[in-house]
């Protein structure tokens, strides 16, 4: 399955991995996506790494099948993909149903932390759409967009 070279984090470079494969990755559209999870965690809430080495998306397995997906630029989380869920932006009361993507940007901060801008959640851009939707669809066949 997954080996220590495909995850790691920040606190973590060099160290075998705390993450593993949960089936093996598949590149879609010209997008490698890989399904992991924390090793030895059978909870499907733990979060996905902050850094990606092998692939340039990776899902969080949950009950029904993947359910989020992280998304890096170079090698750093740059957005999450969520659809599992209700969400409501607490800014301006969008709201996005369960098994609608909603966009969640990740910004780094002066000290290296990342910070996610909940309530700025919006909808798949065109580009998204195009580039991230086949892959998204492979894992979750009845996902919407918009």
């Amino acid at each position: 399955m997954g080996n220590g070279a495909d995850f790691f984090s920040r606190d973590e470079k060099g160290r075998q991995s705390e993450y593993e494969s949960v089936e093996p990755p598949v590149t879609i559209n010209g997008v490698k996506g890989h399904v992991i999870k924390r090793k030895g965690d059978s909870d499907t809430h733990t979060n996905l790494p902050f850094y990606a080495n092998s692939s340039e998306v990776y899902f969080r397995p949950g009950p029904n099948g993947p359910c989020q997906a992280r998304v890096y630029a170079g090698h750093k989380l740059y957005i999450d993909f969520d659809w599992s869920h209700f969400h409501t932006n607490k800014k301006d009361g969008r709201h996005f149903p369960a098994g609608t993507v909603h966009v969640q940007i990740w910004e780094e901060q002066k000290d290296g932390s990342f910070k996610r801008l909940t309530d700025e959640a919006r909808f798949m851009n065109n580009y998204e759409m195009k580039r991230y939707g086949p892959i998204l669809r492979y894992y979750y066949p009845n996902i919407k967009f918009r």
